[in-house]
């Protein structure tokens, strides 16, 4: 790219953990226009999470293309804004087909990385597994950099966020001692470490870290209420808080605590660019694609080889699982 818009529309329109996996490649896109104004395209529901902290965007887009009325919605926030450019960086159904009306219809480009094509084409690597960071890299290197400086690696561009406007007296409770996180919940069964294990492993950690605290974040979905009442018949400990946050409040939250200790989740994602050091338990998706970063910071509990994972494609599809020996293998000692 010869020109230098100034503003630069990226999206991820996709859950919150592959959001903030996003940053990092918004970090790199920031690198290479500094005078452009970064705008984040995410969906709606996830936008609140950015709303109390600084990144690489300069501004965040609230997204819905669910209907009719969130397509008219969309079109006139972005129109407001007044992209120069518009770049996806893991194009959907739905945001193909409303950005390709909207750059034609705008005279603005509209480049994008689509990750279920395969063979070779303009973006290097196209359809190869690998970090969702550095095919996120690769899209952007490919399509908008002069490539004359050297392909960037994903370690280098982990997500990262921070705290704006922390009052004084907040920023000496930051990093309470001890206190870690627990991300029991998933998007499927067949990614959940068993229940009876955390409560197992909290009981564990209290006697050999007095004073340690531990926070559970539930969402009130009936599922996650369904896990609350799970937990709470087996003699949890008092010194385990179960927290009901709304998103914005989140990334506060995690800046005060110590680490992650739990499933493959957004949550999960949200510790690493809060800073924390995160332990993922991997059961039915390798980590390759999904933990982009550096395992001695950011361990992981993954089980391989394992032929069912492998019987249909290179993960685990199941949404229930009998055995769940790719989790069930780690133990609480273990941990």
């Amino acid at each position: 790219m010869e020109n230098h818009p100034e503003r630069i529309l990226i999206i991820k329109y996709r859950a919150l953990g592959d959001s903030v996996i996003g940053l990092g490649t918004v970090q790199y896109l920031k690198s290479l226009y500094p005078k452009s104004e970064i705008i984040y395209g995410v969906p709606a529901w996830v936008a609140p999470l950015y709303r109390n902290v600084n990144g690489a965007f300069d501004k965040i887009l609230p997204m819905s293309l669910e209907n009719l009325s969130g397509w008219m919605n969309c079109w006139r926030q972005t129109a407001k804004l007044q992209p120069g450019l518009i770049y996806e960086m893991f194009q959907s159904g739905r945001t193909r087909n409303f950005f390709s009306i909207y750059s034609r219809l705008k005279n603005i480009p509209y480049f994008f990385h689509n990750h279920h094509l395969k063979g070779p084409g303009k973006i290097i690597d196209q359809g190869i597994i690998k970090p969702v960071i550095q095919r996120d890299l690769d899209g952007v290197y490919s399509l908008l950099s002069k490539r004359q400086q050297q392909r960037p690696e994903y370690l280098n561009f982990s997500p990262k966020l921070e705290m704006k406007n922390l009052a004084p007296e907040k920023k000496i409770i930051l990093r309470f001692p001890f206190r870690f996180i627990f991300g029991v919940v998933a998007t499927r069964i067949t990614k959940m470490w068993p229940l009876e294990n955390y409560v197992a492993l909290a009981q564990k950690m209290l006697r050999a870290f007095p004073g340690c605290k531990i926070s559970i974040p539930l969402s009130t979905s009936s599922i996650d209420l369904q896990i609350k009442d799970r937990l709470l018949v087996q003699n949890l400990p008092p010194e385990v808080e179960i927290i009901n946050l709304p998103l914005q409040d989140l990334p506060e939250y995690f800046a005060a605590s110590s680490g992650y200790i739990g499933n493959d989740t957004g949550l999960k994602h949200l510790a690493v660019a809060m800073g924390l050091p995160t332990w993922t338990f991997f059961g039915p998706e390798p980590p390759l694609e999904w933990h982009p970063y550096d395992p001695k910071r950011h361990v992981f509990f993954f089980l391989d080889p394992l032929e069912c994972r492998t019987q249909a494609a290179h993960y685990c599809g199941l949404s229930s699982c009998e055995s769940m020996i790719c989790l069930k293998s780690f133990s609480v000692d273990e941990v």
